[in-house]
């Protein structure tokens, strides 16, 4: 009996300790709302924070622009020839439209044991090391272990000023199935086969990612060279 009422004390010591614990710290809460400014010693200040694992390999770039890293493979230009430059000729062709593509950005770069770009959040986000953006992404994107591009979700800021919010997913033959809202009001589906890819949605003008004469909704089927196969109209369908 003696050591169960040890023990509810105990307990009810500690629930004290917590209860005073968050008391004091809604007080303080309540204190910086009120006088609406917070104290200077919980804001941290920095150009760049780098993260090391247990090894001492570089595994996380936070900063505006993020920072440089001798672990990134993406910044190593003997690491981006040997892993992602074809031999040969062709080698040096890419390298040099390399030395084109963004490799910074401002927000947070997470890699892998080995160096690879595996996550990148932010804005103005890097280019894949398979080539140049049409536009200056925000968003979020996510690579495979050797730092090919695997996916992403962003809003990109077209050169007229308008805007587009895009979804994608991608496998070993690139762009796979995509989720689209464009600037010209068209909202798609579009999945990526070997052979074409099939388009499903609706668009408020003619032309454009639809191909059509005029406002359209409902599925169209292209193949590589970008030719319509087949499509079928909503309104179409209705008639029937």
């Amino acid at each position: 009996m003696e050591q169960r009422i040890q023990s509810l004390e105990q307990q009810i010591k500690q629930l004290k300790l917590t209860v005073i614990a968050t008391v004091s710290l809604l007080l303080l809460v309540l204190a910086v709302a009120f006088t609406g400014k917070a104290p200077t010693s919980n804001i941290i200040r920095a150009k760049g924070i780098v993260i090391e694992d247990e090894q001492g390999r570089d595994r996380i770039l936070i900063g505006a622009p993020i920072p440089t890293s001798n672990n990134r493979v993406r910044t190593d230009t003997n690491l981006v020839r040997k892993y992602w430059a074809s031999t040969g000729a062709d080698s040096n062709e890419y390298m040099q439209w390399y030395k084109n593509y963004r490799h910074n950005g401002n927000g947070i770069a997470i890699l892998n044991e080995q160096g690879f770009d595996k996550v990148l959040l932010g804005d103005s986000l890097p280019d894949p090391n398979t080539g140049k953006r049409m536009f200056s992404s925000t968003g979020m994107l996510w690579n495979d272990d050797l730092g090919y591009e695997r996916g992403g979700i962003g809003a990109n800021k077209t050169t007229y000023g308008k805007y587009r919010s895009v979804v994608g997913l991608d496998d070993d033959s690139g762009e796979a199935v995509h989720l689209f809202t464009l600037e010209d009001g068209t909202k798609a589906l579009r999945i990526a086969g070997v052979n074409g890819y099939l388009l499903i949605g609706l668009s408020q003008q003619s032309g454009g990612l639809f191909q059509a004469k005029q406002p359209f909704a409902g599925i169209k089927y292209f193949n590589n060279k970008g030719k319509l196969i087949w499509q079928q109209a909503m309104h179409q369908q209705h008639n029937k």
